[in-house]
């Protein structure tokens, strides 16, 4: 019978020995968890005419038709929305109000001299 408990007991050894002795007074150890990235969503804040070109305000930088933000490929501006390409599908954003459509007003020029 001796040597039933010591075969049981070398039969679990290498498990006991991989964590090594537990302090009961320690506390768990916390479970690693991987992060998760999360890419927040677009934003279109205004779009501005001017000299008959459209820009827009896209994630908080001015772009055009063909510009690139971050991984966001912006493949058109229009008067209302901005569609754009991200992670392989073409998506369209529109203006949040209606009054964020900007025109840009020509500002005469002053002959010289003239203040």
């Amino acid at each position: 019978m001796k040597h039933a408990y010591l075969y049981f007991a070398l039969a679990f050894a290498p498990w006991a020995a991989a964590d090594g002795p537990r302090d009961p007074t320690r506390p768990p150890q916390p479970k690693t968890q991987l992060a998760v990235v999360h890419e927040s969503a677009p934003v279109l804040s205004a779009i501005i005419s001017s000299n008959s070109r459209l820009v827009a305000i896209f994630n908080g930088q001015v772009v055009r038709s063909g510009d690139s933000v971050g991984s966001y490929s912006i493949e058109e501006v229009s008067v209302n929305s901005v569609r754009y390409r991200h992670a392989g599908r073409t998506q369209e954003l529109h203006l949040p109000h209606p009054d964020s459509f900007k025109r840009i007003a020509k500002v005469p020029r002053l002959a010289a001299g003239a203040q």
